[in-house]
């Protein structure tokens, strides 16, 4: 668990300087807030975005992206509407507490009967004054820290972007009162002579004093970024304000001090490229000089000349277009550094004591050490909890971001909505040290409230219900390795029995075929040749302790003939036998040799007949999704669920929520769908299985579908069957990706014990092909790599790039008539 500030965003007009300067000038008044982002909204982009670098984009999807990005706890409106305009409009809805959205006026408006104002959202910066005046300034006589007031510029916002300034009038004027009391700052205009102050010899801003007591996350800050602007842009404002909350370290540089502070940044740049510590190849750190937009590139490419002139060959990276930050990851990836800052002021390992039967949990928080007691802040800081994503079987931690909704939440807290995102879940605080209380779903419940998401009701069906139990059994996904055996689930399916149907109509007719029982010398040798070959199988008590078999005696009963099976706690002197239900005396003195009468039966779920109505076929296809590159990505998931929406009714065979690990962060997981099918010769997945998988795909764009048969191929008919259904999933979404990416699996992928890549290099042929990890490392490259197995498709992005080709030529060629 972490604590960090409040992240507050300001939702504008990007060409709205009032209320930037505005927002900016109360963040000083925040802690954090140098963190807090200024999120543009839009209804086109604005000329200085448009057509450079190839850029294309949909203004209002650039506003999304910005949420995405930065995934804010609050949102200032600078004006009624924005929420909507952005797509955050269920922000404002009111909670048990308190809204979560407060237009820009009330920000810092006078409550009560006070004759001041304070920050409606966030913690004041006043109470890290208040810590800094009592242990470090209170009893000397004179203060050791240097620090800066910057005198702000109406004809700009140079003051607010580089140094920060405080907000001025009657009701807020005790922040500036109190940052001169307590830290007795050299009062300026803004100068370069200034800018040396701050950035060369290290002096206090307010800007800078709203980081007290935070830290980034090691590893998270990368080389510096020295970043030219405009301060009379209010776009290049909003790019230099936002860069402090990105994972690197920003120095802004205003294009009008250039020339006056060019020996400075030559030597800043001198001094970053320098050795990469423990770097054994000799590579160096590397400064970077970023133009902002509205600095033409003939400028930029004017002005990177004039300093490279005097810098080593190599030392600076030049960068005439900021980060396009609102640019979503494919799926399945993560841009480096994609994502905010991670700040914390502090940390500490937890342990949540789940209630068993409600999965509610409390916890002690953490809070600042300076912070007061109690405030009238709706949200005054946060802390942020990342799950283990060890053996969560039973819970389910796996769960959909809800950025732009922050009630829908399948985590139930106690008067404050949980948010959920890359940080993991972000619960906001009022008060100090006061215990949190959580109520996490089950991992079945989380993916039912997943789909009601898309509009599709959901509910265990009868397969499913067996399928859980089954998992109950074996104490989660991880002990399905018991079935990963071919002959291990012909042998609990003949001992299940079964039923026959022969004939048509109403000439069809069933036989019954009663449970089968086997010797203990049958287990023994199964479990010997599976131990042999490493089929991650210790001994029989593997199956005895999970329930899958019991011990019983067998006896002939003298009335009927009828071979009875006992379990040891019903054998007695007499018995009955479950044909005739005659009584009769127990054969004593008629045992066969070498303890023959012993033998096994299949008990509870694994009696069910037809391979448990399909469950082992999808819960090995669960397996291998869940560890298809040996790195058991968390997940949420749900056994067969009948699905009802628009008027459908369609069965999956599980249902999963999946997201890639990744250390430090998580991802917004992906919604699977199976169809999955046992053995048999004839073909097994037929036209009304992808009709309603189309359906499904139809319904959930993005969905990834799984089709999985325990065969160790897939049949001519279905190869036929299964070619156009891909391909028509394969079609582009907005960003370019696959709608709905198609994982085919067969038994060589279900029975895969370890490594699926391993398993793929020992087959040969085309699975040879694909055994490196770089075709497992997501869902789409799985995807991908199975088709081309089964289907011999090309890579997607080759065969877009081969359309993108010939739709150029014919093109051209129509051109040159």
């Amino acid at each position: 668990m972490k604590l960090r500030p409040a992240r507050i965003a300001l939702l504008t007009r990007p060409n709205d300087t009032r209320s930037i300067r505005k927002f900016m000038q109360a963040s000083a008044c925040l802690w954090g807030g140098a963190y807090n982002p200024i999120i543009p909204v839009m209804t086109s982009l604005p000329a200085a975005w448009q057509n450079r670098n190839g850029l294309k984009a949909i203004a209002r999807e650039v506003t999304r992206g910005y949420v995405r990005y930065f995934e804010p706890d609050a949102y200032i409106e600078a004006e009624s509407g924005l929420l909507e305009a952005a797509g955050l409009c269920a922000f404002r809805r009111k909670h048990v507490i308190g809204t979560r959205v407060l237009p820009l006026s009330s920000l810092m408006a006078k409550r009560d009967n006070r004759d001041w104002s304070e920050p409606s959202f966030g913690l004041s910066i006043l109470d890290a004054m208040r810590d800094i005046y009592e242990r470090e300034l209170r009893f000397e006589m004179k203060q050791s820290r240097t620090a800066l007031l910057i005198k702000p510029q109406s004809r700009s916002l140079l003051t607010e972007t580089v140094f920060g300034c405080y907000p001025g009038g009657k009701l807020v004027d005790y922040f500036r009162t109190n940052y001169r009391t307590v830290f007795s700052p050299a009062e300026l205009e803004p100068t370069p002579e200034a800018w040396i102050k701050a950035f060369r010899n290290g002096d206090l801003t307010p800007l800078r004093f709203t980081r007290y007591k935070l830290e980034a996350e090691p590893g998270s800050r990368d080389d510096l970024t020295v970043f030219v602007f405009d301060p009379t842009s209010p776009l290049d404002a909003i790019d230099l304000w936002n860069m402090r909350s990105q994972p690197r370290s920003a120095l802004p540089v205003p294009i009008e001090w250039w020339s006056q502070l060019l020996p400075e940044l030559r030597e800043i740049l001198r001094l970053e490229h320098r050795p990469i510590e423990s770097n054994p190849f000799g590579s160096m750190h590397r400064g970077t000089i970023e133009f902002a937009r509205s600095i033409s590139p003939e400028r930029a490419t004017e002005m990177a000349k004039e300093i490279a002139s005097d810098l080593p060959q190599r030392s600076v990276n030049i960068s005439d277009w900021p980060a396009p930050i609102w640019r979503e990851p494919k799926h399945g990836h993560t841009f480096r550094g994609h994502g905010p800052l991670v700040i914390k002021s502090a940390e500490k390992r937890i342990t949540l004591s789940l209630d068993k039967s409600t999965l509610a949990a409390s916890f002690d928080t953490l809070s600042p050490e300076f912070a007061q007691q109690y405030g009238a802040n709706n949200i005054r800081w946060v802390n942020t909890l990342q799950p283990s994503q060890l053996y969560t079987d039973h819970v389910g931690t796996t769960l959909p971001f809800n950025t732009f909704d922050p009630y829908f939440t399948m985590i139930q807290g106690y008067g404050e909505p949980v948010l959920i995102g890359r940080e993991g879940w972000s619960v906001g605080h009022r008060y100090k040290d006061v215990p949190a209380h959580l109520k996490i779903p089950t991992p079945e419940g989380a993916v039912i409230s997943a789909l009601k998401r898309y509009g599709i009701d959901a509910r265990l069906s009868e397969p499913g219900h067996i399928a859980k139990q089954i998992l109950g059994h074996l104490d989660g996904l991880l002990g399905v390795r018991l079935l990963a055996d071919p002959q291990t689930l012909d042998m609990l399916n003949t001992m299940a029995g079964g039923i026959r149907r022969k004939g048509t109509g109403l000439a069809e007719t069933e036989e019954l075929f009663d449970r089968r029982s086997k010797s203990v010398a049958d287990w023994h040798a199964l479990v010997e040749r599976r131990k042999k070959r490493g089929y991650g199988v210790s001994g029989l008590d593997n199956f005895t302790t999970a329930g899958v078999i019991r011990l019983g005696l067998q006896s002939k009963c003298p009335n009927c003939a009828y071979l009875n099976w006992h379990s040891l706690s019903a054998v007695d002197y007499d018995v009955t036998c479950e044909r005739c239900q005659r009584s009769y005396p127990f054969p004593q003195a008629g045992l066969q040799k070498n303890n023959r009468n012993f033998s096994f039966r299949v008990i509870g779920p694994f009696a069910v007949p037809d391979y448990a109505r399909g469950s082992y076929g999808a819960l090995l296809a669960l397996k291998a999704v869940g560890n298809m590159n040996m790195g058991h990505d968390p997940m949420s998931y749900a056994t067969a669920l009948s699905l009802s929406f628009d008027g459908i009714e369609a069965e999956a065979d599980f249902v999963a929520l999946r997201s890639p690990d990744r250390i430090g962060s998580q991802s917004d997981p992906e919604l699977i769908i199976c169809e999955a099918k046992s053995f048999g010769t004839g073909p097994l997945i037929t036209a009304k299985d992808l009709s309603k998988l189309r359906a499904i795909a139809r319904k959930i764009e993005g969905a990834v579908i799984v089709i999985s048969v325990l065969r160790n191929h897939f049949i001519k008919e279905e190869q036929k069957a299964l070619e156009p259904f891909v391909r028509w999933c394969r079609q582009p979404d907005r960003n370019g990706e696959m709608r709905n990416p198609v994982i085919l699996l067969t038994g060589h992928e279900a029975f895969c014990q370890f490594d699926i890549g391993m398993t793929w290099k020992e087959l040969g042929g085309e699975h040879a092909k694909f055994e490196g990890h770089q075709h497992r490392e997501s869902l789409r490259a799985f995807a991908e790599a199975t088709q081309s197995i089964h289907l011999g498709l090309k890579s997607y992005h080759t065969e877009m790039h081969e359309k993108w080709e010939a739709r150029w030529k014919t093109k051209a060629a129509a051109t040159a008539k």
